[in-house]
């Protein structure tokens, strides 16, 4: 048998349990049909369409179009009786006038968020060569933190710490830019941190580089910052107290170890009973999911309900997570998207600003929504390293008016090509994370 061949019957075969798994989280039973388009006999319906890539999965169940392709991040097609959808390797380049017939979403010129940065120089070489951090993934391994070794936690540091650092940056660097929220913190001096489930503290270092990068005036950052990981938490103080001497800000740190097993158990005790201008959650939501026993989880809700009230008029708060699935719930970022807009429907006060079709339709939508942005950071053990999240930047009522983050008349990306329901109809195609540097009139 052609070399080929064999490998893209262990393809094909992969692909068929990947897709099973993803249909049995939706809680669907229909069949369905993958076909390699190189080697196997296709149907004859096929023929009217243009094939693209290795694979063509299909089903006869049209009704499933919208919920598989919020879920999959993938543009789904009709033809007749038949859904289908592409996967595995590109090896033609559609034509402008297929394109059109199948719906594709048209090449223009859109503004992404910026998703790529490098880590700073100084804290590469601190992290690598003076506190030994190692890159080494192990996703398996780290989906639950509270009890890694001093060994693993370095694994961890080279691993996981540049691409939150990167996540924090980038997405702080965007909000940063809008001309609004500049005049609100033009005459800040201090600054207040609450980062619940910090770990070692990329999320935090790639707000304070953020921060360094658009604020100069602002002089003192005051973080308060909670693990249960007492060895990542030693960590996180070394490297604060080298920014320390990197920055003329001063930087005040304080932290507290305490073991979450639950969020609604958490008790919000009178020393941080107070207002923060930033709240940071990066990928700790999850682990606690994963302590959970059933599908009734709501951790992200919890969180929302608990700590949103602690931030300030004009604070943000970012709540990030790992785009994966428990073994016993459905993925990360519909437990998310449900549970946020439940919770904000809830405080009223509060509201979402990115993505930003969240901010305008949260309080209403009741979809199943898969969200998800990419992310690369590059460092001295490796270049380009690749992260999957999904997040949502929260805010109080008062702050989104004032940033009016309206979507009227766009076509909002929120994974990859996949566009809001709610902004089908839109016009020019943006990027449903990136906030406009500039404020409409």
């Amino acid at each position: 048998m052609h070399q080929g061949v064999k490998d893209n019957r262990t393809m094909k075969s992969d692909l068929i349990k990947h897709i099973e798994e993803i249909f049995n989280s939706l809680g669907l039973t229909v069949s369905f049909e993958v076909f390699d388009c190189c080697h196997d006999t296709l149907p004859k319906w096929t023929k009217d369409i243009q094939l693209s890539h290795e694979f063509i999965v299909c089903c006869e169940d049209i009704s499933l179009k919208q919920k598989l392709q919020v879920f999959i991040g993938k543009t789904i097609f009709e033809n007749g009786k038949y859904i289908y959808w592409f996967e595995g390797d590109r090896f033609i380049e559609p034509d402008s006038s297929s394109a059109m017939e199948q719906n594709i979403v048209k090449e223009e010129k859109i503004e992404y968020l910026k998703t790529d940065t490098r880590l700073p120089a100084y804290i590469d070489d601190f992290i690598f060569n003076q506190l030994n951090a190692i890159y080494a993934p192990d996703f398996q391994r780290f989906e639950h933190n509270l009890d890694l070794t001093g060994e693993e936690i370095r694994n961890y540091l080279g691993t996981y710490f540049p691409r939150s650092y990167a996540e924090s940056f980038c997405i702080f660097d965007n909000l940063f830019e809008n001309n609004v929220y500049q005049k609100i913190i033009f005459n800040v001096k201090k600054l207040s941190v609450l980062s619940v489930g910090c770990g070692t503290g990329g999320d935090i270092i790639g707000l304070i580089t953020a921060i360094e990068k658009h604020f100069p005036i602002i002089s003192e950052i005051n973080i308060f910052a909670i693990d249960g990981n007492n060895e990542a938490l030693t960590i996180l103080e070394k490297i604060i107290d080298r920014i320390q001497n990197q920055t003329t800000k001063k930087i005040n740190l304080k932290i507290k170890q305490t073991v979450f097993n639950s969020i609604s158990e958490f008790l919000i005790e009178d020393e941080i009973n107070q207002k923060f201008d930033f709240i940071l959650s990066s990928k700790f939501v999850c682990e606690i999911i994963l302590m959970g026993k059933g599908k009734l989880d709501n951790s992200y809700y919890n969180f929302v309900m608990k700590f949103l009230p602690l931030l300030s008029e004009k604070g943000l708060c970012l709540l990030l997570d790992v785009t994966t699935k428990p073994k016993h719930l459905t993925y990360n970022p519909i437990l998310m998207n449900k549970q946020v807009n439940q919770a904000i429907r809830e405080l009223q006060k509060y509201t979402s600003l990115i993505p930003r079709p969240c901010s305008e339709y949260g309080e209403i939508c009741l979809r199943d929504c898969f969200h998800q942005k990419t992310f690369s950071v590059s460092h001295s053990k490796r270049s380009n390293d690749i992260s999957r999240v999904a997040y949502r930047v929260l805010v109080s009522q008062i702050l989104k008016e004032k940033m009016n983050s309206k979507v009227k008349n766009s076509k909002q990306l929120i994974n990859n090509e996949e566009i809001c329901p709610f902004t089908e109809n839109g016009e020019m195609t943006v990027d449903a994370f990136m906030l406009s540097p500039y404020n409409p009139k």
